[in-house]
């Protein structure tokens, strides 16, 4: 039977080298960051993204912040990036979403500068949630359950077939 940390390896392996060392490298700061919350590891294929956020609940879209590794970068994510935006120096965040803002981080330096942390403090305060830093968070590996919901939206997209005309009784 595949581990959940088994299964986040052989996602991050679908990555070049250098940027799943800094996805799993920035991965170990996040969970230290916020214990005790539930890490819930998405794989979105059509935009070629691994996604980890970290959330309250077991539910991904309730995460307070989060990581979305690409081919080519890490961004630092915030579910509520929007409200926050309005707290934080201009151009720190980027994104034009309704809720969801984020910032581009280029190397694990990046994540211990002062203005990221102070975003990750006003995300924990925004969520009214209070870190236990004795807690362990569990992680849940919903790629498998995105997949087959594809796969039913791909079988409902697809127009139904022609039916050949029936011959009138008579």
């Amino acid at each position: 039977m595949t581990t959940p940390e088994t299964q986040l390896a052989s996602f991050f392996a679908k990555y070049d080298p250098k940027i799943a060392k800094l996805g799993k490298a920035l991965r170990v700061k996040l969970r230290a960051r916020l214990p005790g919350l539930f890490e819930i590891v998405y794989v979105y294929e059509n935009q070629d993204a691994l996604v980890l956020s970290y959330s309250p609940t077991e539910r991904g879209h309730e995460g307070v912040c989060g990581l979305a590794v690409y081919p080519d970068k890490v961004n630092l994510y915030f579910g509520q990036g929007a409200r926050l935006s309005k707290s934080v120096p201009k151009g720190l965040l980027q994104g034009s979403g309704k809720t969801v803002r984020h910032v581009e981080l280029k190397s694990t330096a990046d994540f211990e500068r002062a203005e990221i942390e102070a975003l990750i403090a006003a995300a924990v305060t925004l969520a009214k949630l209070r870190l236990d830093p004795s807690a362990k968070g569990s992680m849940i590996v919903k790629a498998e359950e995105q997949r087959k919901r594809a796969r039913r939206a791909a079988k409902t997209a697809q127009p139904a077939p022609k039916r050949k005309p029936t011959k009138p009784r008579g």
